[in-house]
């Protein structure tokens, strides 16, 4: 490939990467220099150093010296082209790149999607093109096709000599472009048609963002306790903020990745992430007895538990005790209650601290008043649906939803169960048996799922072994082990859980069912059953503390086999980067184990397929990995004497007793 040049700095992409691999090509400072110098028959490719700014004049004259010594030209975001009307840079939004045609074969296949991110680009009305950018739904293809308005974005100028991208193609490293082989097939296509098909060696770079192992790296044994440093770390230095005496997590990192590679923070505070952030701290201290985690911990917990951003304090409303979603939402999820109660009991036990018990007697009692006689809660409460008056939560205790979706139900049930352990009280058993009993028998045809049947399965494991903590009978450990084989089945030769879908009339957020819906709601990440991705949001931490809890609880080896596997699999793709530190020490939601990379449908409006969450993803991988260190489980009933002791003034309190 001696006859290709280069307009561009030395730091550009695509030149890197060529040049690491031992080739030397010529760099010129413009493009009329290296039409003028380049060799008759040659490649000249002019790149967008100055993107997302548009630099590059190319004028009527250029373009014929070019074609007077036979060169392929390959120009990259042109600021001006003859006869082509480029509009103003914008960014892509949903737009994907899709391969448009057989220009590509056989490297690329018509249809297939390759993701830029939030890239730059210049629209140009319709024309025939290599790669569009459009809205489409799809994993790998564009399941519906290409939909009417579609950008060109890889396309031959005159004669077809001169292509012309008009978005930057080469920021493929820096801008972390993907899948990582579909560009790599992309520019070795490219260049051989350039280099007038001289031979192309594979291309191969270092990912801005990369992973701990390969697939079948031997790991070393202390790969957990490392893994565990990693991610405390990485909560201390990018996840914890601080405002005063309120000491919080932020939601994360969101999806959308920008032109130089970069996430942006999601702020938001957000009680079920604080709540279970702590739980890395709390392990800290339990495993390196370092002070300094422990204080943090204690000072997060008092800012979810005590703080009025979150607590509903007004003993005359129905919403008294409830935890608030976040401060400026007055939603009251059960699910995100609970991500306060398991982390603080898990305080309360671990630093040896009883500030926090009658706060979270309260809250249990507050989410069980607002629980229905058969044991299931409204998914989201706002302080509408009560009426008005102190008595206003009676309503939905004595109403009976059937709401079959663990998602939303099962860590209220799980917090229930160990409540009941704790204080012998047997309204949070009762309630939690039932509801548990029922959604058994419902299983699978009634079950409603959120972005995926396996969640939900991944969800029930946890109040199934607490279930059998409490009742171990022959029935429980079914019911345990037969979510626990379904989910089991899904699960691949590397440890990774498969995604998978129930009926889609039952999935609350199915995947895209046509290019206009792609990015509307939430959504799966998969778009059909067996597309190889592990969701490392909604299924695989809760999968990953239900099978450490199930196997605590019954001494089965299937259960204790499994996680080990699984935690190996998380261990192996805790995310690598000195050019995003934020990133360094952290796991991202869409894993595919395939590709072995981050990638997904990322359909999903809120949590795309690249996005960090601090509470339910890291928090609990690393609350597992401090539990497994230090040889401990989740659930312990050390602390029931302090709790019983307590009860009946909260039970009062509470309008229970």
């Amino acid at each position: 490939m001696s006859n290709l040049s280069f307009v561009c700095r030395a730091d550009n992409d695509l030149y890197r990467v060529l040049s690491d691999l031992g080739g030397a090509y010529p760099r010129y400072p413009s493009l009329a220099e290296a039409v003028s110098a380049a060799p008759a028959g040659s490649g000249v490719l002019a790149l967008a150093d100055a993107y997302p700014r548009a630099t590059l004049e190319v004028g009527p004259q250029l373009l014929e010296a070019a074609a007077a010594k036979d060169l392929r030209l390959y120009l990259e975001y042109p600021a001006a082209l003859p006869g082509v009307a480029l509009g103003e840079p914008r960014p892509a939004v949903w737009e994907r790149a899709v391969v448009a045609g057989d220009g590509l074969a056989p490297a690329l296949a018509a249809g297939r999607i390759l993701d830029l991110h939030t890239c730059w680009f210049l629209p140009v009305a319709p024309r025939p093109a290599h790669l569009v950018l459009a809205r489409v739904a799809g994993y790998h293809t564009a399941v519906y096709g290409l939909p009417a308005e579609a950008y060109p974005a890889l396309f031959p100028l005159g004669s077809g000599e001169t292509l012309i991208a008009a978005t930057k193609l080469s920021q493929f490293v820096t801008a972390r472009y993907g899948p990582t082989a579909a560009w790599q097939a992309l520019w070795e296509r490219l260049l051989r048609w350039l280099a007038s098909d001289d031979p192309v060696p594979p291309l191969r770079w270092q990912p801005a963002v990369g992973l701990r192992a390969a697939r079948d790296e031997a790991l070393p044994d202390t790969v957990e306790a490392e893994a565990f440093a990693r991610s405390v770390a990485w909560f201390r230095s990018y996840g914890v903020y601080s405002i005063d005496q309120k000491k919080g997590v932020i939601e994360g990192y969101e999806s959308a990745i920008d032109e130089q590679g970069r996430q942006m923070q999601r702020t938001w505070p957000r009680g079920d992430c604080i709540g279970e952030s702590t739980m890395p701290f709390i392990l800290d201290w339990l495993v390196n007895r370092n002070p300094a985690s422990k204080r943090l911990a204690g000072q997060m917990l008092d800012y979810v538990c005590f703080s009025p951003d979150f607590r509903e304090q007004d003993p005359a409303s129905p919403t008294y005790g409830l935890s608030k979603w976040s401060p400026d939402t007055p939603v009251f999820y059960g699910q995100e209650n609970a991500s306060i109660i398991l982390p603080a009991l898990l305080a309360g036990r671990m630093l040896g601290d009883d500030r926090w018990d009658e706060r979270i007697l309260q809250l249990l009692l507050a989410n069980l008043r607002t629980t229905g006689k058969l044991g299931f809660r409204r998914n989201a409460l706002r302080r509408g649906d009560f009426p008005a008056g102190p008595e206003g939560w009676r309503p939905l205790q004595e109403a009976g939803p059937t709401i079959y979706a663990p998602h939303y139900q099962a860590s209220l049930w799980a917090a229930y169960l160990w409540a009941y352990g704790l204080t012998g009280y047997g309204g949070f058993f009762d309630a939690a048996k039932q509801a548990i009993g029922m959604t058994m028998s419902a299983y699978p045809d009634r079950w409603i799922w959120t972005n995926g049947l396996t969640q939900e399965l991944a969800r029930m494991l946890l109040p199934l072994a607490f279930l059998v903590r409490l009742e171990d009978t022959a029935e429980h450990r079914a019911w345990l082990r037969r979510m626990a084989d379904d989910l089991l089945a899904y699960m691949q030769p590397c440890g990774a859980i498969r995604e998978g879908l129930g009926p889609l009339e039952n999935g609350k957020y199915p995947p895209p069912r046509s290019n206009e819906t792609y990015g509307t709601d939430e959504s799966s990440l998969l778009q059909e059953d067996g597309d190889p991705v592990c969701d490392l949001l909604y299924t695989a931490d809760f999968a990953l503390i239900g099978l450490h809890e199930a196997a605590a609880a019954t001494g089965e080896a299937l259960y204790r086999e499994a996680e080990d596997r699984l935690m190996q699999f998380l261990c192996r793709i805790q995310v690598r980067s000195s050019a995003h530190p934020y990133l360094d020490g952290a796991w991202l939601r869409g894993f595919d184990y395939e590709l072995w990379e981050y990638w997904a449908s990322s359909s999903d409006q809120g949590w795309g397929a690249w996005c960090v969450e601090s509470g339910w993803t890291n928090a609990w991988i690393a609350a597992v990995l401090g539990l497994r260190l230090a040889g401990q489980s989740l659930w312990d009933l050390s602390t029931a004497s302090r709790l019983r002791a307590l009860l009946p003034k909260w039970l009062a309190e509470m309008g229970l007793a």
